[in-house]
């Protein structure tokens, strides 16, 4: 904290009223800083001084009954006319003294006061400032909790869904080769008409901005079905999981490079990969 905002905790500190790390804080500002050293003996002396001006006075034990007594007492005679208003009373010249007295140490309390209640709210501020932050980071790293385990639920689908297809008895497998656009890419498909297709891709080469690999099924003499679009890694691999037209005969497995978003018919022309179900 600057010289300032310790030098506002001053009045707090000489009242008491300081939390933990505020009295800390100033009490090691203290040790170095002589005007607010200063500032804490006066608003200390004012603050003794106010509650030592008054003197308390026990009241005598008879005072009870007298007051008692008086209360319901019935009144003899009328009560006596009130003498009117005419002019200020004055103040006797011993009294003046005695309550300008009183009136200065209320004033100076005042300004006590007032630091302290200064000091009280930067320092609610502060820990205000500090709950936000925390409430802030806490939601962030529930967020982030939630992304997660929604990552981590998708991958464990998935890799049911693959064991499911690879342990089925109805499982028949595909080869999949690189065209001349990519002829290091190879694949290899393993197609159940009861569970589904997985296909595995490796070599794939990197898709330029808004380009994506999207997969196809083709039945035999049957017009290509989009299966899904590929989620490339940055070593080339690619897993592709398919149920559309995987519960009918499959005769051809390929992917093409299409727009971003995929395309409702292959692009003939970028076809990357491909290979037909042997009989």
């Amino acid at each position: 904290m600057t010289h300032d905002e310790l030098r506002e905790l001053s009045g707090g500190y000489a009242l008491g009223i300081l939390d933990e790390p505020d009295r800390r804080a100033f009490e090691a500002h203290l040790s170095t800083c002589a005007s607010c050293a200063a500032e804490v003996r006066d608003f200390t002396s004012i603050a003794s001084a106010l509650a030592l001006d008054v003197p308390q006075i026990d009241p005598p034990a008879s005072l009870r009954e007298r007051v008692l007594r008086a209360a319901v007492a019935v009144p003899a005679s009328p009560p006596a006319a009130v003498e009117p208003f005419t002019a200020r009373r004055e103040i006797p010249q011993a009294q003046r003294p005695r309550r300008e007295s009183v009136l200065t140490l209320l004033s100076a309390a005042a300004v006590v006061i007032a630091f302290a209640l200064g000091a009280y709210a930067v320092s609610l501020q502060r820990r205000i400032a500090v709950l936000e932050g925390q409430v802030r980071a806490a939601a962030d790293r529930a967020a982030q909790s939630q992304q997660q385990l929604v990552q981590l639920k998708a991958a464990a689908d998935q890799s049911t869904q693959v064991r499911r297809i690879l342990a089925a008895g109805d499982l028949r497998r595909l080869d999949l080769a690189g065209t001349k656009a990519a002829p290091a890419a190879a694949g290899r498909a393993f197609w159940s008409p009861a569970e589904g297709l997985v296909v595995a891709f490796a070599n794939l080469p990197a898709t330029d901005a808004g380009r994506v690999y999207q997969l196809w099924v083709i039945p035999p003499g049957g017009n290509p079905i989009d299966a899904g679009l590929l989620d490339l890694q940055p070593d080339g691999r690619a897993l592709a999981l398919a149920r559309a037209g995987t519960s009918q005969r499959v005769g051809t497995v390929a992917i093409t490079l299409e727009p971003a978003g995929g395309s409702p018919v292959p692009t003939l022309g970028n076809m990357i990969a491909a290979g037909t179900l042997a009989n």
